[in-house]
């Protein structure tokens, strides 16, 4: 009898262990990495991302979101963005949508320059949107960034 009480209070122990294993609640802060991302990826001439840009450019809603941190270029001619969304909860792939968009956009946008600024647009066109949980990431290198450096970055800031 002692053993079947053994037995069962191990496998008990065991199903918590993996029900706590299930889905992702890491949590990150998004401007520690917002920068490490920004540190790779070389954007000229920053400025902060505000929250009227996600609503008005990148077409997010109040509700789809929780935080943000990040940057983007303002020099004409040249790529670069990075954008760390902690999203709402249920709203990581409405975020990751959104955000793919807006980089097709970009991306459709440099089409009509890639004969002048072809390293730009290259870079666009490789542009980032990662999911991990709850945070989405875009990342649009600048010029002369290999994007296995900004890989790099995101996997170790979402460690």
């Amino acid at each position: 009898m002692k053993r079947f009480f053994a037995v069962l209070s191990v496998l008990c122990l065991c199903a918590g262990l993996f029900a706590a294993c299930g889905g992702s609640s890491a949590s990150y802060n998004v401007a520690d990495v917002a920068s490490a991302v920004e540190s790779v990826c070389n954007i000229e001439n920053p400025k902060e991302i505000e929250q009227d840009d996600l609503i008005y450019t990148m077409n997010l809603t109040e509700e789809d979101f929780v935080e943000f941190a990040g940057q983007q270029t303002l020099t004409n001619g040249k790529p670069g963005t990075v954008l760390v969304v902690k999203a709402a909860e249920g709203k990581a792939d409405t975020v990751k949508t959104q955000l793919e968009a807006y980089r097709d956009g970009i991306v459709a946008t440099w089409e009509n320059y890639k004969d002048d600024f072809p390293i730009g647009y290259e870079q666009t066109q490789n542009g980032r949107v990662v999911v991990k949980g709850d945070y989405v990431v875009l990342a649009i290198a600048g010029e002369g960034v290999d994007y296995s450096a900004v890989d790099t970055a995101i996997d170790e800031a979402l460690k």
